[in-house]
């Protein structure tokens, strides 16, 4: 799974955005489409050529935590376990669209890969409720700054080249009245089949759904058969109106559309992407 410049991801900032980048003068490229697949739970658009897989997240963040305990270590501490990744899940960027999923696991995400080993060192990971481990901490932090940004990728934000042009296609493509036109036919679908769709933009779920969020006895059988018949009937009605086909195609045209013109900073932030990604590796490799 790579990590995803989406509309839900990028939904507050691409409305701050849109006043000025997102003017209509972006023609969406016809021929762009999403990529759907069903085995992995994943929707691939054009930006995902540029982003870091789950995996490669996983490798920069051990080298980050390994440089940082190089330095943690001669002051008596063994560092932080690395963070449990999620591994590859379906991906929902237009809500559930798996029924088949749905029916086996609700809301629940399905996990479609192994998580990384966390086996703590020899005397487990230091208490990080210690001030003593705090203060070395950001001593350590500050002082391999510099060593922990050349194993890393570019932030997932507006601060990346791909990121911002994210930003720009999502807003534009929630803008489209194409956009507009399959978002109703969704909520009908939902509506004919006795659920209220959300309010707001950018949400993919049923009042229903998150009424049974309150619920007291959300683990009792009563409520999570309740979780799957709604979860079916929300992914019923994203296949049955191909809501994320369409959707993912609206924002596969403006993500190509935008890529055009802008390929070389693209590149260059690949470039440099996948040469951290290597120095990631070897550092571990010389430093496990």
């Amino acid at each position: 799974m790579k990590t995803r410049f989406t509309a839900a991801a990028f939904a507050l900032m691409g409305s701050l955005l849109l006043s000025a980048c997102g003017d209509g003068s972006v023609t969406p490229d016809p021929d762009a489409t999403a990529r759907l697949d069903r085995d992995s739970g994943q929707v691939i658009l054009p930006l995902d050529d540029y982003a870091i897989t789950r995996a490669d997240e996983d490798v920069m963040t051990r080298a980050r935590l390994a440089i940082l305990r190089s330095c943690l270590q001669p002051k008596g501490h063994n560092g932080v376990a690395p963070p449990a990744s999620a591994g590859s899940t379906e991906e929902r960027p237009y809500g559930l669209w798996l029924p088949e999923f749905a029916a086996s696991n609700g809301f629940a995400l399905q996990p479609l890969g192994d998580a990384p080993d966390l086996t703590p060192p020899p005397g487990g990971w230091s208490d990080e409720a210690d001030p003593t481990f705090n203060a070395d901490y950001d001593e350590c932090a500050s002082h391999v700054m510099d060593q922990m940004e050349s194993v890393s990728g570019p932030p997932v934000s507006t601060q990346s080249a791909a990121g911002a042009l994210a930003v720009e296609a999502a807003s534009l493509a929630a803008a489209d009245p194409r956009w507009t036109d399959a978002r109703g036919e969704w909520q009908q679908c939902l509506r004919d089949r006795g659920l209220t769709p959300e309010e707001g933009e950018g949400t993919w779920g049923s009042m229903e759904s998150m009424a049974l969020l309150g619920r007291q006895d959300q683990s009792s059988p009563t409520a999570q058969r309740e979780e799957i018949r709604i979860a079916v009937i929300e992914a019923s009605c994203n296949e049955l109106t191909n809501l994320t086909q369409r959707l993912g195609d609206i924002e596969a045209g403006y993500q190509a559309a935008l890529i055009k013109g802008h390929e070389a900073a693209l590149a260059e932030e690949k470039r440099t992407t996948e040469g951290n990604l290597e120095a990631a590796r070897a550092y571990l490799a010389n430093n496990q």
